[in-house]
């Protein structure tokens, strides 16, 4: 998969600057966003439960290279602050029974995407976008209820070892969205983006059963709030 997203890079950066060596009519915009999400695990192992959302933020930098008229490769990098919620048969010593584990997971994520917009009506233009993410694992963060047999309830916090969790999270994003043009070089965005994982963001053994494995993807959607220059 990183082999992959290595690759994909380097064609497109290719076709960037081969797109701007010929063009003088490719504007490039640049631009801020703050974007609230609402985040699931999808957990991929028997045993295994979703257990709710949990709510959550990003913000970045946005980067569109326009290559023709209405279509633009728009790019950039967020910082993610993602989470979710498993509830799973668990061991911890001395005894056996549910965890409820609370994920709060940071990423470095960088988008690749095809954007399309429309012409404008009055100062308003609409646009739709689909591309790859890859995120890279800054921290993962848990906060654990676990239920014993006994019914007891033993609260923990924690990070979680890189052995726990991967590395690399690649997913497919697809969005849709409305510019607002306040003059010739300022716009302001509002859109709505879900972003599906494409692998699992957990790995390992389960602690009472070891074959099972700890897999589960992470997906999202957000609110995208920003301006463009």
């Amino acid at each position: 998969m990183v082999k992959i997203t290595i690759r994909f890079l380097t064609i497109f950066l290719a076709l960037l600057l081969a797109n701007q060596a010929v063009s003088q009519q490719s504007p490039i915009r640049l631009g801020l966003k703050i974007a609230p999400s609402l985040g699931w695990m999808n957990p991929n192992e028997t045993g295994y439960n979703y257990n709710g959302p949990k709510a959550g933020v990003s913000f970045g930098f946005i980067c569109d290279f326009g290559f023709a008229e209405h279509y633009a490769f728009s790019t950039g990098f967020n910082f993610s602050f993602l989470g979710g919620n498993l509830s799973y048969p668990n061991a911890e010593a001395p005894d056996t029974g549910i965890l409820d584990r609370n994920y709060s997971f940071r990423y470095l994520e960088i988008p690749l995407m095809i954007k399309m917009k429309t012409r404008e009506y009055g100062n308003f233009s609409f646009y739709g976008q689909i591309g790859f993410g890859t995120g890279f694992n800054l921290r993962t963060k848990v906060k654990d209820d676990f239920r014993t047999s006994t019914q007891e309830t033993i609260t923990d916090k924690k990070n979680l070892s890189a052995s726990e969790v991967s590395f690399i999270r690649e997913a497919i994003l697809a969005g849709l969205g409305a510019e607002y043009k306040i003059d010739e070089s300022v716009s302001l965005l509002l859109g709505i983006s879900y972003s599906n994982s494409l692998n699992n963001v957990l790995q390992g053994k389960n602690t009472k059963d070891p074959t099972l494995t700890n897999r589960s993807s992470l997906n999202y959607v957000e609110l995208n709030i920003g301006v463009l220059f």
